[in-house]
């Protein structure tokens, strides 16, 4: 077990966060409701947001100075919330300096570096957990419970759209390949490419295939892509834009839908809708105390009110942030296992990596063609 402070129930992970951005807020926050969190300090090259996460969050210090943050005993682990393409080396070091991590999805930018990643981890038996955080919303948890029940028979097709719309596509850090590292498959299409991975038992892939571009604006990602992954028993379809427009929408809509279908019934997920979640199955099936006694919007717990305040784009009353952070912090404190570990973000990974291979070379991949 971890050396960390204190002793039995009063014991609390040393976290750091690094990267003082949008979605640093719900990572910062959620540690902050993390009772055997201790939250030692904000770090980040802009020292006036570290210094605003500190005073906003409650850590205890902040700094611009990573190296002698981790240099510190009292650091037992890392939290990285910044844009995608340093996910890699920020790994590397905090591993190095024997810290565990939860990574902000995607794990990295490439899988060259996600496999150094997981080889540096085991190495040093250390966690590397990348933050999928929708595999910790509610009905996410309640569909994995159904679909492994049977309830809905064999799943055989999983379709998903996220989608957003970003008006101004020379501001921010999404369109800049420094930065970023890819568009919209590396940014938005990953989160369902993880939920149907985890949703359908980690099913082995067969081929990935990708159609993708810049479709809307003179930008060097693409904006637009669709994703088709056949595993053995299914397929997935995982579209997805960041330049999404919908006729009455607000320009900041987020639109983020997902279905699983199976042989008995259709699960589906849809993050703006009220109720989100909704089953339909055999009425024999209905009777299951997973769906209430009833085919259509089984309940799904609700997060205290003092877990919501932020939740980004997801619905606050299924938030998954608190519970994610609550997970991630004792795995590091009891050594258990994490739900996405560094293998699965590097199998998520490499479906990435064949999609962007099959967009360019115009076929369908399989996963050994890519990452060697």
């Amino acid at each position: 077990m971890l050396l960390v402070e204190g002793t039995g129930m009063s014991e609390r992970l040393g976290v750091v966060l690094v990267g003082c951005g949008g979605i640093a807020r719900s990572h910062a926050f959620a540690l902050s409701k993390v009772p055997n969190a201790r939250m030692v300090a904000s770090v980040d090259i802009d020292e006036a947001a570290a210094k605003r996460f500190k005073d906003r969050f409650g850590f205890e210090t902040c700094s611009t100075d990573l190296d002698a943050v981790l240099a510190r005993e009292d650091v037992h682990a890392v939290v990285i919330a910044t844009s995608s393409k340093p996910h890699g080396m920020l790994i590397m070091k905090a591993l190095h300096a024997g810290k565990h991590v939860l990574v902000q999805k995607p794990m990295t930018a490439s899988v060259v570096e996600s496999r150094a990643a997981v080889a540096l981890a085991r190495e040093k038996n250390l966690k590397l957990m990348v933050s999928f955080f929708e595999l910790f919303l509610p009905p996410v948890e309640r569909a994995k419970q159904i679909i492994d029940q049977g309830l809905i028979g064999e799943p055989f097709f999983f379709k998903a759209i996220m989608a957003w719309y970003t008006p101004d596509v020379t501001a921010g850090w999404r369109f800049n390949p420094e930065l970023a590292g890819g568009g919209v498959i590396l940014d938005g299409n990953v989160h369902h490419v993880s939920n149907a991975l985890y949703l359908l038992g980690n099913p082995r892939i067969d081929s990935v295939y990708a159609e993708y571009g810049a479709l809307t604006a003179d930008v060097q990602v693409e904006d637009t892509a669709v994703i088709l992954v056949r595993t053995e028993k299914a397929i997935l379809e995982i579209s997805g834009s960041n330049r999404l427009q919908e006729p009455g929408g607000a320009t900041t809509a987020f639109k983020d839908q997902w279905q699983v279908f199976g042989t008995k019934g259709t699960i589906a997920w849809d993050a703006a809708a009220r109720p989100t979640f909704r089953v339909f199955t055999s009425d024999n099936d209905a009777l299951d105390p997973l769906l209430n006694n009833g085919w259509v919007s089984p309940k799904l717990p609700v997060m205290p009110p003092d877990h919501r305040e932020f939740s980004m784009h997801i619905n606050g009353e299924e938030s998954p942030w608190v519970p994610e952070h609550q997970h991630f912090v004792d795995a590091c404190l009891n050594d258990t296992a994490v739900r996405s570990d560094g293998e699965f973000g590097l199998k998520t990974q490499l479906i990435l990596e064949a999609a962007y291979k099959s967009g360019k070379e115009g076929r369908k991949l399989g996963l050994d063609s890519v990452g060697a």
